[in-house]
């Protein structure tokens, strides 16, 4: 009884420990310049991966931005943001967009990303809003906000994130140096955020630690299970 007792706490951690998502570091925002009439704005922050420091700039649409980490967190609802994949949910910092010029949006980063997730807040509002992305994005969470929303208010054809009120977080698998979109629609406001789990090649880790933990846990359940098994057979001999 006490081996099975065990060997059921033993997985049940590994499982929570796939489960749990990882944790992201978000885009801290030091500077932004709003967007004036087809002039675009301009933004630009850093992501810190231990003692890496990774350059985020953004070009494009600014309506208004969030710095430093300081005004009213949009990002107030964390099972909008996280799930299995992504454990925790950015702070104040935000860029807000209202499309009302046609610009192209594009974000930088000095080193590249792997697997890099942008959170949208309020895409769509008694419209529907689509950001056309140069690359293909799978939603990963998505849930009501301060204006109402729903689980399935986002949605995703193609290339292309649309909006009815959505609010959620958007990955794009694989190493990118930048993300560029345009946006169909327009309103007064949605915004974004961008975060990452680790850099690429040129610095810091590129495989999040759970599936090897996971191999670990299973290999010490079959040996334990091997060991104790053998005692009994010596016990009965």
């Amino acid at each position: 009884m006490k081996l099975k007792i065990f060997v059921s706490t033993l997985t049940l951690l590994a499982v929570s420990s796939v489960h749990a998502g990882t944790l992201y570091t978000y885009t801290d925002w030091t500077s932004a310049t709003d967007s004036s009439g087809a002039t675009p704005g301009s933004a630009s922050g850093t992501l810190t991966f231990g003692s890496n420091v990774v350059n985020v700039g953004y070009a494009g649409e600014v309506t208004f931005a969030q710095i430093n980490n300081i005004g009213t967190n949009y990002y107030n609802l964390p099972t909008d943001f996280t799930g299995s994949v992504v454990a925790n949910a950015p702070g104040p910092d935000i860029i807000a967009l209202q499309e009302a010029s046609a610009f192209t949006d594009t974000l930088t980063f000095s080193q590249p990303l792997v697997n890099p997730v942008i959170d949208i807040v309020s895409l769509g509002a008694g419209n529907t809003v689509g950001y056309n992305f140069n690359a293909t994005p799978i939603i990963l969470s998505q849930g009501t906000d301060d204006w109402g929303g729903c689980d399935t208010c986002l949605s995703v054809s193609g290339n292309t994130v649309d909006g009815a009120e959505g609010t959620g977080a958007v990955e794009f698998v694989g190493t990118y140096s930048s993300i560029a979109w345009t946006t169909t629609g327009g309103e007064y406001w949605n915004g974004v955020t961008v975060g990452a789990a680790a850099i690429g090649t040129g610095g810091g880790t590129t495989a999040t630690p759970e599936p090897g933990s996971l191999l670990l846990v299973g290999s010490g359940i079959t040996g334990l299970v091997g060991m104790l098994r053998r005692r009994r057979v010596a016990a009965r001999s």
